[in-house]
């Protein structure tokens, strides 16, 4: 069978769907990776082999100001009580999906035009990547949806997320001979069911594989290969957790090496208590998330920095081989970051700037496995970046003495562990192209 994957963003786009496309090549599948230009050599790094169908003008790309910074206070389940929004929020959203159109728009001439050569009997495309769903409906194979480990099936293709298809969106439909209704016959979710929102739409649950772009048979990071000999109290070992003190108490986030037991009787780790930091955007954290890290470092604690969060540093390795020897993440709340924490069972706390990672945020922190602070509460408070850094870093020193939070997140390790693979993903997305194949 020919599958066609396509995604117009490297990075969180398309890390979720490595792992499906390299389960079919495993079962004698042939796939290509339909990109524009400039994620063409991401591709090539997986081991896959990428088409290039243009560039994307960055015009098109930016995403609207309202959607990177949302003001106001929104729904904490949104996506699935659109009638609770406002008529601004809404706005927000019609702006989102427009640009997802006009992305599409720009993807469509050459996605349809490679796949009319090719033929592929199925299309996987990421969840924001409508050309995908229109190259599959002008050749008549089914779609399948990949999202990226959000809280919500987000429908940003449709008029007030549950009505008809945006005008731009249909438009582009007929253009090429398909139906605008299509939609994804499928959805491959990664997101553990506990922090997932309900949705109509049909979802098969596949467990989040991290990969970072590089070879299986890379050599670990030296913080992923402590994990091997980590003590009680390691996200590795649930049950355990050594005392780390009261914030503002003298001294170090160290925990002891005189022979004293933790509480419940458990030996206590020797070395320095660590967390992670890790950032997304180009600029950085900002200045008050940077304050809390130095206000942890003051107090002992080491931070690992990953991303932009680095901030010149030499790099601590890919986020999902730092994590098993830290014990919180700190982060903006995207997709990625929330599954590989959960496969690692390590608590997060996010600092959410948009839509997306604020639904995370919340969902993680009903499900006790971590805390969520919106990013303009920060900006807010206007007392400063150091004096709201310090309360930011009151819920980092919360997240590391509590046991409750290690234990929420490593009942959400659980979960995510117990979900189907990408094998059983196989099974599905070619049932799917009908049993000629």
């Amino acid at each position: 069978m020919r599958v066609l994957f396509t995604t117009w963003a490297s990075g969180a786009h398309l890390v979720p769907m490595v792992p499906l496309a390299r389960a079919l090549l495993e079962a004698g599948h042939q796939v290509r990776v339909a990109v524009p230009s400039e994620c063409a050599a991401a591709v090539a790094r997986t081991g896959l082999v990428p088409v290039q169908i243009g560039a994307l003008p960055m015009a098109v790309v930016r995403a609207p100001d309202g959607a990177r910074r949302p003001r106001g206070i929104w729904p904490t389940d949104w996506p699935v009580r659109p009638a609770a929004l406002t008529p601004e929020q809404h706005g927000v959203l019609r702006a989102c999906g427009d640009r997802q159109v006009r992305i599409a728009e720009a993807m469509a001439q050459g996605l349809v035009a490679f796949a009319r050569c090719w033929q592929p009997e199925l299309v996987v495309h990421d969840a924001g990547a409508y050309a995908g769903t229109v190259a599959a409906g002008a050749l008549g194979v089914p779609a399948v949806g990949q999202l990226w480990g959000s809280a919500a099936v987000l429908r940003l293709d449709r008029q007030r997320l549950e009505g008809p298809p945006l005008p731009g969106y249909a438009r582009l439909m007929r253009r090429y001979g398909a139906d605008p209704a299509r939609e994804p016959d499928l959805w491959l979710d990664p997101c553990p069911p506990s922090l997932a929102l309900p949705s109509r739409a049909r979802r098969l649950p596949v467990r989040f594989v991290p990969h970072d772009g590089t070879s299986p048979d890379e050599t670990p990071s030296p913080y992923e290969a402590r994990r091997a000999g980590a003590h009680p109290g390691h996200p590795g070992h649930p049950g355990r957790h050594e005392h780390l003190g009261r914030p503002g108490h003298p001294g170090r986030y160290a925990a002891a090496s005189n022979g004293r037991r933790g509480p419940g009787g458990g030996p206590r780790r020797t070395g320095p208590v660590r967390v992670c930091a890790a950032w997304d955007d180009a600029g950085g954290p900002p200045d008050a998330v940077r304050a809390a890290l130095w206000a942890a470092e003051a107090r002992g604690v080491e931070v690992v920095r990953v991303g932009s969060a680095a901030e010149g540093r030499p790099p601590a390795g890919p986020l999902h081989r730092v994590l098993p020897g830290c014990r919180a993440l700190l982060h903006q709340g995207g997709g990625a970051a929330v599954l590989a924490a959960a496969m690692a069972g390590v608590p997060q706390l996010v600092v959410a700037p948009r839509l997306e990672h604020q639904l995370n945020g919340v969902r993680l922190a009903r499900a006790g496995a971590g805390m969520y602070l919106p990013a303009d509460a920060l900006d807010a408070a206007r007392p400063g970046a150091r004096a709201a850094g310090a309360r930011l870093a009151l819920d980092l020193f919360a997240l590391l003495e509590r046991p409750s939070y290690a234990a929420a997140a490593h009942a959400l390790r659980r979960e995510a562990l117990a979900m189907p693979g990408p094998d059983k993903a196989v099974r599905a997305v070619i049932r799917l192209a009908g049993p000629a194949v």
